[in-house]
């Protein structure tokens, strides 16, 4: 009777596993790389709290392509593939037949959080008409921003949206953990691709980041050279990451600036800039992508905050410091503002 009740154990075990992994949920989300990444904790608790196997991401497939086995993300979708304009119309006016290309995007789901349009909108309706198509999905639209006078980090809102949806305990999203890991191969592309800026192991790396996707975000040019100055006295290398923004935005005399001080990196893919992190000792940036993504990875990060509120948007993982600035120190050069950067850099680097 014994081995009996073993067997029908493991067997229960092994559909109960069967049963998470045939739970299919789909996040999508029109959001830039900060966006994506400040949905992991959502897909994570859909996971632990909701009993799903597999999560899917719909999104801008340049800003969320290296989330395959270094996240909790099962599979990812190009949205502009995908003719989802179409929801916007009205529902009088929404038609597919079973073989609609909609219809089978959104097929074989059990959950679909949706952050395109608004709750009760045209595009929500006509989302869920398509997603039940073929069995039963709970459809909800999530806002990509918070409501006005909130003061809750924008992870949290997700959570406790959730939470309201499917009845669940209130529950927080943890903001130490980290939500995306390095592969192998991650580690060992990211020592040749400090070989290739001629640098060496030997003294630790601060990879500093200048820019945002919104210039207003950006702490004012001159500081992060600052920065640069003091670490590099101290032993440090300096590394200064540029994006497609910056090589449009910056003088050409701005980024030979830069070089005079450190290495400029200004064409890595995404994960080549994920691969980067994975050996830096300090991230220093603005309100941007890369902050969350070294905040995510676990790379201590110095996030330099302006015109937006770090209670909500701050860059969540085990080691964040953020740093909210006046208008005056945010937009001009602020020496004390800059040591006072390097210090933590430093501290973080050493400690």
């Amino acid at each position: 009777m014994e081995k009996e009740k073993d067997i029908l154990d493991l067997w229960a075990q092994a559909q109960a596993r069967q049963d998470r992994l045939s739970t299919k949920a789909l996040i999508i989300q029109p959001g830039a790389i900060g966006d994506c990444i400040l949905t992991l904790p959502l897909a994570a608790m859909m996971k632990d709290k909701l009993n799903v196997g597999i999560v899917k991401i719909l999104g801008r497939s340049s800003y969320i392509d290296y989330f395959l086995g270094r996240s909790c993300i099962d599979g990812i979708g190009d949205m502009d593939s995908i003719d989802l304009h179409r929801f916007f119309v009205s529902p009088d006016d929404f038609h597919p037949d079973e073989s609609d290309p909609l219809i089978e995007a959104m097929a074989n789901y059990k959950i679909i959080i949706n952050f395109l349009g608004e709750p009760g909108s045209d595009f929500e309706q006509n989302l869920a008409f398509a997603a039940n198509c073929s069995n039963p999905v709970e459809v909800a639209t999530f806002q990509l921003k918070p409501p006005a006078g909130n003061d809750k980090h924008i992870t949290s809102i997700y959570a406790n949206h959730l939470a309201e949806i499917f009845h669940l305990a209130p529950s927080e999203i943890c903001q130490d953990s980290c939500y995306l890991e390095p592969m192998n191969s991650d580690r060992e592309n990211s020592q040749k691709l400090i070989k290739s800026l001629g640098l060496s192991n030997s003294n630790p790396i601060a990879v500093i980041h200048p820019g945002s996707g919104g210039q207003s975000k950006c702490w004012h040019i001159d500081n992060f050279y600052s920065v640069a100055e003091i670490l590099a006295e101290r032993k440090i290398n300096p590394v200064f990451l540029i994006g497609p923004a910056e090589i449009e935005r910056f003088k050409p005399s701005t980024i030979d600036r830069f070089a005079a001080v450190a290495p400029v990196v200004s064409d890595f893919s995404l994960t080549e800039t994920f691969q980067l992190l994975c050996l830096a000792g300090c991230f220093i940036g603005n309100d941007s992508g890369i902050s969350h993504m070294a905040a995510a990875l676990g790379v201590p990060t110095i996030s330099c905050f302006g015109p937006t509120d770090p209670a909500i948007y701050s860059p969540i993982g085990p080691k964040v410091k953020t740093f909210k600035f006046d208008s005056n120190d945010f937009t001009s050069p602020a020496p004390e503002a800059a040591a006072a950067i390097a210090k933590q850099a430093y501290e973080f680097i050493t400690s």
